[in-house]
């Protein structure tokens, strides 16, 4: 009874930092901010998106930023509005956590990001968050053709989410169900149908290649590494600070060659009893390979750490939560990141290789772990839902 009433405690506590820290980000989100006023200029601009002007973000996102934007009619209640949106969708994650795993697993995933967390109220990342983590949650519950449908609708807002379609193929109670297959390719095939006719083929190539960006984006794996080299090609390029160069289809060769661990990480996760750490892994080694890491990324992986907690890997929570505070380091520091500052530029290549390291170590636990019980992640039932 004493840990349950500290656990409870401890939730409560984190509630209150992250309400603290959005009052905050609504309190600047009025102000200049390079990507809000992007979103802000993409729901507002005359034509088509993809078509008429080249964007970075699926059909999902667009359509949400071209619905709010003019519902706000002015930058500075646009602002508010993501921000009050974001909110919404990181209590969602905590929620969802909490539903599939019990409370303590919500507030390990709160205190993993409360660092960082200003950051993601300013960006878009909480949305396919949530989407990914709520999927994850029911797949949980054994509510399969929900977590397909959140799984795909997640994908609208970021491509990422299908990394968790894999959990469709494990077995549940000695078979693999057709239904919620059925039901991920149906929405998969919608919205790939809806895309295609808002932005043609082109749109979908726009997003893999961001807009066709030549350069490695600086705090991706090989753009901070090339920082340490030379920076004479350091340019903002297609709203990133990249450099050096790099063909237009090597994003897309990447993204595959991060996919397949991916893939395979969250289905032996899941097979294997140790969900939270396959998704841990899986997420860090499609970053790894990505042309592009900005820090709000670590979101995609951050509640995977309060599943992890709730399987007994406390070896892979703690490894993610250094990643994600490494990240908040590097992010707070970005200005003097781009003056050239030999010790954040190290403190960035450090942060990548951590990547690297949380990525293998997770990938070695899930390879060494016997399968289990197929139709649950750690063969016990689910534990039961708790208020929050």
């Amino acid at each position: 009874m004493t840990r349950r009433r500290f656990v409870h405690w401890l939730l409560w506590g984190a509630l209150a930092i992250h309400a603290s820290i959005a009052l905050v980000a609504v309190v600047r989100s009025p102000q200049h901010d390079s990507d809000l006023d992007n979103f802000y200029d993409i729901g507002t601009k005359a034509g088509r998106p993809y078509v008429d002007f080249p964007v970075e973000f699926p059909v999902g996102t667009i359509e949400a930023f071209r619905t709010i934007a003019p519902a706000a009619a002015s930058r500075e209640r646009f602002g508010v509005t993501i921000v009050l949106l974001n909110f919404a969708a990181n209590l969602t994650i905590v929620a969802s956590l909490a539903w599939a795993w019990g409370i303590e697993a919500a507030a390990c995933y709160m205190l993993v990001v409360a660092p960082i967390l200003d950051l993601y109220l300013l960006r878009l990342d909480l949305w396919s968050t949530a989407l990914a983590t709520f999927g994850v949650a029911a797949w949980r519950r054994d509510r399969r053709s929900t977590a397909a449908i959140a799984f795909v609708t997640g994908a609208a807002f970021k491509l990422w989410p299908l990394g968790f379609l894999p959990l469709l193929l494990v077995p549940s109670r000695g078979r693999v169900r057709v239904a919620p297959v059925a039901t991920a390719i149906v929405s998969g095939v919608a919205l790939l149908c809806g895309w295609l006719w808002v932005a043609g083929a082109r749109g979908l190539y726009q997003v893999l290649t961001f807009r066709g960006a030549r350069g490695w984006e600086v705090e991706s794996t090989v753009g901070s590494v090339w920082m340490l080299i030379g920076r004479s090609s350091l340019r903002l390029e297609n709203g990133a600070w990249r450099i050096g160069t790099m063909v237009g289809p090597t994003s897309v060769v990447l993204f595959a060659l991060g996919a397949a661990p991916c893939l395979w990480m969250i289905w032996r996760g899941a097979r294997t009893g140790h969900l939270g750490t396959g998704w841990t892994g899986g997420l860090s080694a499609l970053l790894v390979c990505s042309a592009l890491l900005s820090p709000q990324f670590t979101c995609w992986f951050a509640p995977a750490a309060g599943v992890a907690w709730a399987e007994g890997d406390s070896v892979v929570v703690v490894l993610s939560a250094i990643a994600v505070f490494l990240t908040n380091l590097e992010f707070k520091a970005f200005s003097v990141l781009l003056r050239g500052a030999p010790r954040i530029m190290w403190l960035l290549v450090f942060r990548n290789l951590w990547l690297v390291v949380l990525a293998v170590a997770a990938g070695r636990l899930i390879a060494r772990a016997p399968l289990g019980r197929s139709d649950s992640p750690q063969s016990p039932a689910p534990p039961p839902a708790q208020s929050i």
